[in-house]
């Protein structure tokens, strides 16, 4: 019998450029939330005929968002990239290291992503709070 995937995240990391590897200049601190929502076009492929009139499609492209949130750490390097690459349109790379222990190839995944939404939110009573969402540019890696 199969175990259930724990939904634990070792540590969540923004990087520049496509080579860079999870280190501690890159590590998101304060980010507590990343789904990965995956998604799939599909095109109709029944015809007149077939299947005594129900439809009947097929997948093409597949896509993916995943939305961030969290406090903001306005100093850090990691929440700068954020910001600017929502700012000048740029692709940046979510790493998600699941388990940094593992044999490289199975520690987690790389997510090519430009920030399609960026909002700071204030409240008089707690901390700024920060959420973007990432859409996919392309297929994830191993990591």
């Amino acid at each position: 019998m199969a175990d259930p995937v724990i939904a634990y995240i070792h540590a969540i990391h923004l990087a520049a450029t496509a080579s860079e590897a999870p280190s501690a200049s890159n590590k998101m601190d304060g980010i507590s939330d990343a789904p990965v929502n995956m998604t799939a076009d599909t095109v109709e492929s029944s015809y007149l005929g077939q299947d005594n009139g129900w439809k009947r499609s097929m997948t093409t492209a597949k896509s993916f968002q995943i939305p961030i949130s969290g406090h903001l750490m306005r100093n850090d390097p990691t929440h700068i990239l954020l910001r600017n690459a929502f700012i000048n349109h740029e692709t940046v790379w979510l790493l998600i290291v699941e388990d940094e222990s593992a044999a490289p190839g199975s520690q987690g995944h790389r997510y090519p992503v430009k920030v399609t939404s960026y909002e700071e939110g204030r409240t008089s009573t707690d901390v700024v709070t920060v959420s973007a969402t990432l859409t996919g540019q392309g297929a994830p890696s191993a990591l």
